[in-house]
C-alpha cells in the first residue's frame, strides 16, 4: 500500500510525553513513510511550565528527547529532533523565525515534508503558511484520548494512567521506611496496598547486628558495605521502571553511610557520592516517630505523609 503522504512533520514540547501524543504520532505514522517529530525546548519557558505546574521535578530536555527515544525505539522510520526555540518571540507570535528555525534543521537532514500534523486548529492556518504543505488535524476535541500535558502537569498522579510508560520512572516517588522488627514490615504492607514495588534489602538485619558486634568479630568487611549499596541502586533503578506512582525501600543511602561511620569510623566516598547524588523523596525513621505509637497508629501517619506526596 502506497502512503497518502511519504514526509510527515510533528512539533511539541511533549512535558511531560503522555498518550495523546503517542496516538497523535501512532495515526500520522499510518498516513507516511517517515515522520520527523520537532522537540520544541526554550529554557526560560521550559521553567515557567515547571514553575507553575505540580511537577515533582523539572524534566530536562534531555529526559523529553529519552522518553520519545525509548517509545519509539523500534520504530526506524520516525526520528527525534531537538528544536531550539531560544530568542524567538513566544507562541502565538514569532511564526517566522520559529519557521526559519525549522527549516535550518529540514535543510541539515534534507528534510522535505509533504504534511504536517497536528492537535491543534489554530495552527492550521501557520503551518500550511510557512511549510506549505497540507495539514492534518489529529483527535483536536480530544474524543479519543481526553488529556493535555497541563493537565498532567496540574495533577500529574491523578492522571497518572495518561503519562507514557517510558516518562513514568522519572515521576515515581522514592520513600525509604526504616526501622526495626515489625516497623519493618510498613514498607512492604505499603507497596502492596499502592500496587507497587517493594526493594528489599536483606543485610539490613546484619548491618544492625554488625552495630552492637565487637569489631574482631564482624563478618562483613567495607568492601561487602559497597557491594550493598551497588546491589541497592541496581535493585531501585530496576523496579522504579515499573512502579505505580511511588517506590518503597527498607534503607536509603544516608543512612547506609551513618551505618558504615559508625561501624568502621571513617567515611566512604562511593557512599557519600550515592548519598548526594540518589535522591529520596521521604525517609521515615522509626524513632521519627511517637515511641508510644501502636503500629496502626505508625501504619496510619505514614500513610498520611505518603499521600500527601501524591497531591
Amino acid at each position: 500500500m502506497v502512503s497518502k503522504h511519504k514526509v510527515g512533520l510533528i512539533f511539541g514540547k511533549f512535558y511531560p510525553l503522555h498518550c495523546g501524543h503517542i496516538y497523535l504520532i501512532e495515526k500520522a505514522m499510518t498516513q507516511v513513510d517517515e515522520l520527523h517529530i520537532m522537540l520544541g525546548c526554550e529554557a526560560n519557558r521550559d521553567k515557567q511550565l515547571f514553575a507553575s505546574s505540580r511537577l515533582p521535578k523539572q524534566p530536562q530536555v534531555c529526559d523529553r528527547f529519552s522518553w520519545l527515544q525509548e517509545t519509539f525505539k523500534d520504530r526506524h522510520n520516525i526520528h527525534v529532533h531537538i528544536l531550539d526555540e531560544s530568542n524567538i518571540e513566544y507562541y502565538p507570535n514569532g511564526w517566522q523565525d520559529w519557521s526559519d528555525r525549522v527549516k535550518q534543521i529540514l535543510t541539515e537532514y534534507k528534510i522535505e515534508p509533504t504534511v504536517v500534523f497536528t492537535s491543534e486548529p489554530q495552527d492550521i492556518k501557520n503551518h500550511e503558511l510557512y511549510f506549505h504543505c497540507p495539514v492534518v488535524l489529529v483527535d483536536a476535541n480530544r474524543d479519543f484520548i481526553n488529556i493535555s500535558a497541563t493537565q498532567i502537569r496540574e495533577n500529574p498522579y491523578q492522571n497518572w494512567s495518561f503519562i507514557a510508560k517510558a516518562a513514568k520512572p522519572f515521576f515515581v516517588k522514592k520513600i525509604a521506611i526504616i526501622g526495626q522488627g515489625k516497623f519493618n514490615e510498613l514498607s512492604l504492607q505499603l507497596a502492596n496496598i499502592y500496587n507497587t514495588q517493594y526493594v528489599t534489602n536483606g543485610y539490613i538485619n546484619y548491618i544492625e547486628r554488625e552495630i552492637s558486634t565487637p569489631y574482631n568479630q564482624r563478618y562483613l568487611s567495607e568492601t561487602d558495605y559497597i557491594r550493598i549499596a551497588m546491589l541497592h541502586v541496581e535493585r531501585l533503578s530496576k523496579a522504579i521502571e515499573t512502579s505505580n506512582k511511588v517506590l518503597f525501600t527498607s534503607i536509603d543511602f544516608e543512612t547506609l553511610s551513618q551505618y558504615y561511620t559508625q561501624i568502621f569510623q571513617k567515611e566512604h566516598e562511593v557512599l557519600n557520592g550515592l548519598k548526594q547524588s540518589y535522591h529520596f523523596d521521604l525517609v521515615i525513621h522509626q524513632q521519627d516517630l511517637n515511641s508510644s505509637n501502636t503500629m496502626l497508629q505508625n501504619f496510619e501517619a505514614i500513610s498520611k505523609m505518603v499521600e500527601s506526596l501524591l497531591i
